[in-house]
């Protein structure tokens, strides 16, 4: 007979059993004794722990790149350190998901924490699976219910941006949802990250979005009610009169005031949060604090307003990293004896006439039962409320319409096995250098040394902006590198040809030919839009282009991004920008560059829905004509493409040949 020894663990159980009456201890005995002889393996293997998410949040959107795709991104930890072999699958399940587990490259920190990022149709809500994998094994699992791909704004400004409506609104829809401090909700008022416990125009604006886009639409809330445009302003920033609340200012020794900076940085913050292009623009809604105020001395004068609001939009784009786009509105009522302020809202729309700020509504036109008490309040009643949402869809939604066709992804690969995946990134060339002009980024393609040249051959490229050049254009761009040739552009912001970007344009001409042995004359490279930014300088400069080439471009505003986009740019209201198309509109002025015999060679779909054909590098081909130019100009056109990344468009020998030989000043016989 052999003794177990027992271990101390299981000494007080079986010392219960020994002290029980003999009844009870022989149905003891006999359960035990009907208990199975062992477990099931399956039953004996540690189950998945959960994965702690920090992103994706039940009903977080994400910004879409353009209208098909964006990034999810993944931020977690697990509850033991991530060993070795072990990796992490994903699933995305709902309507125009591909329901499949993807294995996702992702980077780790202090043993447990990690990020990855996945690519996502646009769309939602979907469900969202992560895996933590050992070769093995699930080690650990999580699931969020609702994550979107889809459209975020930002909202800010005062009480009527803010949460102090007479009614609170919530979204029919259920794809309209907020964020704050890395939590997300349904959009139902009011919102977190805003003053007030009222109403606001979130909901019905959201929802008119989501109905017409076809996507979740996520709002990033900050409005502070009450508040002056002073008290938006970054920390140190000096005014000479307070406003009516001094919560948010101070008075220095010697008379004037200055921000704290803490709305300002709150709200930068917020905006970091969701990372570069992580938002598609900011709703600006605030006026009444500054218009009107019954002390006078407290009133801030137009003039002041327009120059701290920009103030305000610089700051914040420097210091969130890149420039977003702003909406403006006009807002200065009060009530019907105080209807508005002519001054501010000058001010407001002077504000259109600035890169990347776009008109917003006019809502001091909302009175009479549009206003709470009855219409004698300054807030928004319920039928307000869903009437300023109107509003905002009014000026919104044309502009994200022509934001997502000058995005179109490229078109499915031939195999018709791989997904487009959006946008390629920005290209990053090895011989690279970065600074600034008039306080603009520069970036230079450098040849290798044994190929550069006195003077430098290059290629004046637009449009520099924070995306542009990308890695459709990198064959271009390494053909003209080893021809000896150097690239350059400038960030002039969304400029559309205004003459106000040409100061910025000579700043660069001048830094490269006077200070850096550049040629002084250059081969122009305008890609889409770009194509009006090199046609207006080009026009305005003449003697100092060798000649053009251009990837589907614009030449007539009118066609992209149209008059009500491009007005801003000009200083000018789309009805005066339009009335002064003549000497304006680059199509219209083409027949400078005909009489100056400059060469161009365009490349350009016929199927282009974005930047047509017809309008724009036929058109200019037709007025080369009339000049008696036509040997100087050449159009390759290629049938069944529209405004996308096809292949055709950027591996152009006969282009980038006609560009190489421009650049060096030497004659290429074009098509006859």
């Amino acid at each position: 007979m052999t003794i177990h020894k027992a271990s101390h663990k299981s000494l007080p159980f079986v010392m219960a059993i020994l002290l029980m009456p003999s009844i009870q201890r022989n149905l003891i005995t006999i359960a035990l004794l009907l208990l199975p002889r062992a477990l099931p393996a399956a039953a004996l293997e540690p189950q998945p722990t959960p994965l702690e998410l920090i992103s994706p949040a039940d009903y977080q959107v994400f910004q879409r790149a353009d209208a098909t795709e964006g990034k999810i991104i993944i931020h977690g930890s697990a509850a033991e350190n991530i060993g070795a072999g072990f990796y992490l699958e994903a699933s995305l399940t709902g309507p125009g998901a591909e329901d499949r587990r993807q294995k996702l490259p992702f980077t780790k920190s202090d043993g447990r924490d990690f990020k990855a990022v996945l690519n996502a149709p646009a769309g939602g809500w979907y469900r969202f699976t992560l895996r933590l994998r050992s070769p093995a094994k699930i080690v650990a699992e999580q699931t969020v219910a609702h994550v979107g791909v889809g459209e975020i704004f930002v909202i800010a400004g005062q009480s009527n941006a803010a949460n102090h409506g007479e009614e609170r609104q919530q979204t029919k829809s259920g794809l309209v949802s907020v964020s704050f401090s890395y939590r997300w909700k349904l959009a139902n008022d009011p919102h977190p990250g805003a003053s007030g416990d009222g109403g606001s125009f979130i909901p019905p604006f959201g929802d008119a979005l989501a109905a017409r886009f076809k996507v979740p639409i996520g709002i990033i809330a900050t409005g502070v009610g009450a508040t002056s445009v002073r008290e938006w302003l970054p920390h140190g920033a000096r005014f000479p009169n307070p406003p009516t609340l001094t919560n948010h200012v101070k008075q220095l020794a010697d008379g004037q005031w200055e921000a704290r900076g803490a709305i300002f940085s709150v709200f930068s913050l917020r905006l970091k949060d969701l990372g570069p292009r992580g938002f598609r623009a900011v709703l600006w809604h605030q006026g009444e604090s500054d218009a009107n105020q019954r002390d006078t001395t407290r009133t801030l004068a137009g003039d002041l307003y327009r120059k701290f609001l920009l103030e305000f939009i610089t700051a914040s784009r420097r210091e969130v990293g890149w420039d977003f786009p702003w909406f403006v509105a006009q807002v200065s009522y009060h009530s019907p004896d105080d209807p508005g302020s002519p001054d501010i809202r000058a001010a407001q729309a002077s504000l259109w006439n600035t890169n990347g700020v776009f008109p917003g509504p006019d809502t001091d036109a909302l009175a009479g039962d549009f206003r709470d008490h009855a219409g004698n309040g300054i807030h928004f009643s319920g039928k307000g409320l869903r009437e300023h949402a109107a509003c905002w869809v009014e000026k919104v939604a044309p502009w994200l319409e022509q934001q997502l066709a000058s995005a179109t992804p490229p078109p499915p690969a031939t195999n018709g096995n791989t997904k487009p995946s959006g946008p390629p990134p920005k290209l990053v060339l090895p011989l690279a250098e970065n600074f600034t002009v008039n306080g603009r980024p520069v970036f230079i393609f450098l040849p290798p040394e044994s190929k550069r040249q006195q003077p430098q051959p290059w290629i004046f490229y637009a449009p520099t902006l924070p995306g542009y050049p990308d890695e459709a254009e990198r064959w271009m761009h390494e053909q003209f590198l080893a021809a000896g040739i150097a690239v350059a552009g400038v960030d002039v912001g969304e400029a559309y040809g205004s003459p106000k970007s040409h100061a910025v344009f000579d700043a660069l001409y001048h830094e490269l030919t006077e200070k850096r042995g550049f040629a002084k004359k250059p081969c122009l490279f305008g890609r889409s839009r770009g194509g009006l930014w090199v046609s207006s300088w080009a026009i305005a400069h003449p003697d100092r282009v060798a000649g053009i080439i251009g990837i589907y471009p614009v030449f007539d505003f009118r066609t992209y991004p149209g008059l009500t986009n491009a007005a801003a740019a000009y200083g000018l209201t789309p009805a005066e920008l339009d009335a002064h198309g003549a000497e304006l509109n680059p199509i219209e002025r083409i027949e400078t560059l005909a009489r100056a015999h400059v060469p161009i060679m365009i490349i350009h779909g016929d199927a282009d829905k974005v930047v047509p054909l017809k309008q724009n590098s036929a058109e200019l081909m037709r007025r080369y004509r009339s000049a008696g130019a036509e040997k100087f100009a050449e159009l390759i056109t290629l049938e069944g493409q529209g405004h996308s990344f096809y292949e055709g468009f950027f591996h152009s020998q006969r282009l980038v040949d006609f560009a190489i030989a421009c650049a060096r000043g030497e004659i290429f016989q074009l098509n006859r």
